[in-house]
Formats: C-alpha cells, sequence, structure tokens
C-alpha cells in the first residue's frame, strides 16, 4: 500500500507540472484555443483527482474505487482531514458560473453543453455528438497555487521526507 500511496502523489504532481508547463506555452500555434485550454484543465483535473485519492488512501489505507468526479472526492477529504490546517482550495468542486447571463441563456447553456465537467475535459463531443463547453485558460499562478498547496500538505498526509 506504502507504494501506491506514494504513486499516486508522484503522478499528481507529474500531471500538474505538466499542466504549468503547458501553461507556458505561449508560442504553441494550438495555445490561444479551447481545445489546448481543455487539455490543460484536464491535466489539473487528473492531477487533484489523484492528489485526493492519495490523500484518501493515506487515510483509509484503501483505494477509492471507480470515482472520478472531483467534488465527490473532495467532500470524503474534508471528512478525513476536518483540521483547519488540510483546508485546501481544489478546482472543479462548484457550481457553474453564470456571471452576466440570464435565466435564458443559463437554460441554453445547459442544455447546449450537456455532458459533465469530467466528459467536457477528456473529449471533444460527447458519444451522442454534443458539444463540450469551452472554459477558460488556466495561467500559470493558479497552477502553481495548485502546486503548492499539494507539496506543502504532502508530508503533513503521509510521512515523507521533505524535498
Amino acid at each position: 500500500m506504502e507504494y501506491t500511496i506514494t504513486a499516486l502523489f508522484n503522478k499528481s504532481l507529474a500531471y500538474l507540472e505538466v499542466a504549468i508547463l503547458s501553461s507556458k506555452a505561449k508560442d504553441s500555434d494550438m495555445y490561444h484555443t479551447s481545445e489546448y485550454s481543455n487539455v490543460t484543465a484536464h491535466l489539473l483535473h487528473h492531477a487533484t483527482e489523484l492528489f485526493l485519492k492519495f490523500a484518501i488512501c493515506a487515510s483509509t489505507k484503501e483505494l477509492p474505487k471507480n470515482e472520478h468526479k472531483i467534488s465527490e472526492l473532495y467532500n470524503k477529504y474534508k471528512e478525513l482531514y476536518p483540521e483547519e490546517k488540510f483546508d485546501i482550495k481544489v478546482p472543479f468542486t462548484g457550481e457553474i458560473e453564470y456571471i452576466g447571463f440570464t435565466e435564458d441563456e443559463i437554460a441554453q447553456h445547459e442544455k447546449d453543453y450537456s455532458m459533465s465537467i469530467e466528459l467536457q475535459l477528456r473529449y471533444p463531443v460527447g458519444k451522442k455528438g454534443e458539444n463540450y463547453s469551452p472554459i477558460t485558460k488556466y495561467e500559470t499562478d493558479i497552477l502553481e497555487f495548485y502546486e503548492k498547496q499539494f507539496l506543502a500538505l504532502r508530508c503533513e498526509i503521509y510521512p515523507c521526507e521533505e524535498v
């Protein structure tokens, strides 16, 4: 189990570091496309998923089975780590904020983009051809913020040598 716990954290960090690198690739032809931003967001999503699974596994000594929703994993994380020192900001846990949209525009957007966020980040279209919703870019400083949080909690969650 020790290998699994350590591997979950290491893989989480690897995904996050690649997301950071992609956020710096401003010279890439694809950089300003929604497809590129979705790939960067998917890397952040998977890094977050693996970090939460690392923390859950470190506490329960069991791997969470078939759960990919950040909000569900985050709720379990908060149950296991209620102390303030473990309080972290996690992406993909809240409802979408439709700032400046009318109720009709919100309803139309939800109809047009019915795929879950998890699926939107992985695939360009759904099984029935439904569109994905382009998301905003994740700037390097935001991604580095998540990396700093994960690194700060690593040895608090599971004993390790500080790097």
